[in-house]
C-alpha cells in the first residue's frame, strides 16, 4: 500500500478529520499539524510506517517531524 494511502486509511479513523462525504478534511489535519495535536499524534503513532516516516527518535523520545508531514 502506498504512503498516502495508508495515512488517508489512518486519519479516517478520526470522524472529526472526515468530512459526510467520507473525504478527509486535509486543512483541518494541516492545522492539528501545526498545533501538535495529541489526537492526530496519537494516530500517526499507532501505524508503524507512519511512524518511520513523519517521527525521529531522539534520546528515546519520539519527535514529530511537522514540516515533512505537512509538505507531504
Amino acid at each position: 500500500m502506498k504512503l498516502y494511502e495508508t495515512l488517508e486509511e489512518q486519519l479516517k479513523q478520526e470522524p472529526n478529520f472526515v468530512t459526510d462525504e467520507g473525504e478527509l478534511k486535509k486543512w483541518v489535519v494541516i492545522n492539528k499539524a501545526r498545533n501538535f495535536d495529541e489526537e492526530l499524534i496519537g494516530l500517526l503513532l499507532d501505524n508503524q510506517e507512519l511512524k518511520e516516516k513523519f517521527f525521529v527518535e531522539v534520546k528515546g523520545t519520539m519527535v514529530f517531524n511537522q514540516n515533512l508531514f505537512r509538505d507531504f
